[in-house]
């Protein structure tokens, strides 16, 4: 995605900019469920602890244990196998993989529903919180481990798709599990209650494999179910997999121990505050790292090392400029977001504080996020699993050692704090890496232009944080809204005057469109 005009960069862009669209919409209704959510059963109930700590342990072991496959360690053997191979090769092996991913989800998924009850008191991390939270949460687990599966199969489908060019289907699964979720709130809430709530989450993620189907039927793929370990290509996946499943784990395994180390106190406020950091970075940082992992793909199978690096290089550069402003503005604006998403019903004002304090402190980490994601995805394009790997290592202990030394003295704030420097360190190491590979090409305009964003960045945060004192009595709406619009104004209209490439290169898009 190199910051020019020409029509190769317009086309990436522009599925870039419908990609955030379509993401926005799913995410709108994401931050309204988790408004329900948190009306509904609040931050430090019995049922807002149980369901929060139920949802989130089958999402993060799949993150920790499969997810990686799905992704970054598919999409580029399948698309080896499009570019070298042709389309019935690639069809095989996604078949395969599929086989490969129902059975070990469905597996790992009846052994912990088995063991539900330690793995939930585990996680927890406090012998403290009471039996009736302990038996919702452990009847919720048992209710949601299938998920596994569901997310299993999506996942693989939107690998497929991605490969194959396609990525309006797979960032609108959101929008269709969420709004299924919303529909359960508005109307069957009263009536089924929390364990219906669990239900609802799996047909919407049973959905979010069903709506892309069609899409492949479209491409002509026909699933039959085989299992051959011995496959070359199930091997090569599996051989880059189990250093990819590592360098993922710094999301997941994080959370969790930041759970751990506030020992059972503001674990739903934590859940919440990330869960805001993901639905409002994820536009940002997904719709980007989505559409250029594949194309990183097949420049790496075509061995066009020129226009590896290019895309690489011009991608930092746009994520850079759309990060800064969003870290300085979710860190200015925090507390307003949580109680515009979130507050009401018996989500109260301390709620909000409490929220609002871990979400900036988690902003803090955007940069190092949203890098990350890019250059990880950049190692795994290479068929390069270590270098991610030690950096995400690196990354799980500094979170771990911060988040159990901050927490004595900065109560929750201190594991927050510790996950986003974790994820800045994880991010250097990678960058320090990239460079000494001649991937990363630090040009005296680009250093530049980085540090002209830098400083627009910090004056519209100031710009922000003095409009947002002279608005303390308005509604939260209109202090969101107003406060967004001038750090937007002002952002924007230094990075035009400054002549960052990056500006110029999206207004073309947009008035070329």
């Amino acid at each position: 995605m190199k910051p020019n005009t020409n029509a190769n960069d317009i086309k990436p862009a522009r599925t870039v900019a419908i990609m955030m669209a379509i993401t926005v919409i799913g995410k709108l209704l994401g931050v309204l469920r988790e408004r329900m959510q948190a009306n509904e059963f609040g931050e430090a109930t019995a049922e807002a602890i149980a369901f929060a700590q139920a949802s989130f342990l089958p999402r993060s072991i799949l993150d920790v244990m499969f997810a990686a496959a799905f992704s970054a360690s598919f999409i580029p053997v399948f698309t080896m196998y499009m570019e070298t191979k042709g389309k019935r090769a690639a069809f095989d092996l996604a078949a395969l993989f599929i086989s490969v991913v129902v059975v070990l989800t469905a597996g790992v998924a009846i052994v912990l529903i088995i063991l539900a009850r330690p793995v939930f008191i585990f996680s927890i991390g406090s012998d403290d919180v009471p039996y009736g939270t302990v038996f919702l949460g452990v009847s919720l687990l048992r209710y949601m481990l299938p998920l596994m599966v569901l997310s299993g199969l999506a996942f693989s489908f939107t690998g497929m798709l991605q490969s194959l060019g396609e990525f309006r289907i797979p960032a609108a699964m959101s929008t269709v599990s969420n709004a299924i979720i919303l529909v359960y709130y508005f109307f069957f809430i009263d009536r089924f209650g929390i364990y219906g709530l669990a239900i609802a989450f799996l047909i919407g993620w049973g959905a979010q494999g069903i709506i892309q189907i069609p899409f492949l039927v479209k491409h002509k793929f026909r699933f039959r179910f085989r299992l051959d370990l011995k496959d070359p290509g199930l091997r090569q996946i599996g051989k880059l997999a189990l250093p990819v499943m590592v360098s993922t784990w710094i999301v997941p395994i994080n959370i969790a121990v930041n759970v751990r180390a506030v020992a059972g106190v503001g674990i739903a406020a934590i859940h919440f505050a990330n869960t805001l950091f993901m639905i409002i970075s994820g536009v940002f940082i997904l719709s980007v790292t989505n559409v250029i992992f594949p194309k990183l793909s097949r420049h790496a199978a075509n061995k066009d090392s020129a226009g590896f690096s290019d895309t690489v290089n011009g991608t930092l550069r746009v994520l850079l400029f759309l990060l800064l402003p969003l870290a300085l503005g979710m860190m200015a604006l925090s507390e307003q977001l949580v109680d515009l998403i979130l507050g009401g019903g018996h989500f109260g004002y301390a709620d909000v504080q409490i929220t609002g304090m871990i979400l900036s402190y988690f902003a803090i980490g955007v940069i190092g996020f949203g890098l990350f994601a890019l250059l990880s995805r950049t190692c795994y394009a290479m068929m390069d699993g270590r270098t991610p790997v030690f950096a995400a290592v690196a990354a799980i202990v500094a979170n771990a050692v911060l988040s159990f030394t901050l927490a004595p003295n900065m109560g929750v704030a201190g594991p927050a704090l510790a996950n986003a420097i974790s994820q800045t360190l994880g991010a250097g190491i990678l960058v320090v890496a990239l460079t000494r590979k001649g991937i990363l090409k630090w040009s005296v305009s680009t250093i530049g232009d980085i540090a002209k964003m830098i400083i627009i960045a910090f004056v519209m945060f100031w710009a922000v944080y003095v409009g947002l004192r002279q608005m303390t009595d308005m509604h939260v709406v209109l202090q969101v809204g107003i406060s967004a619009a001038i750090g937007g104004v002002v952002y924007l209209g230094l990075a035009a005057l400054v002549r960052i490439k990056e500006m110029n290169w999206v207004l073309k898009i947009i008035l070329r469109k």
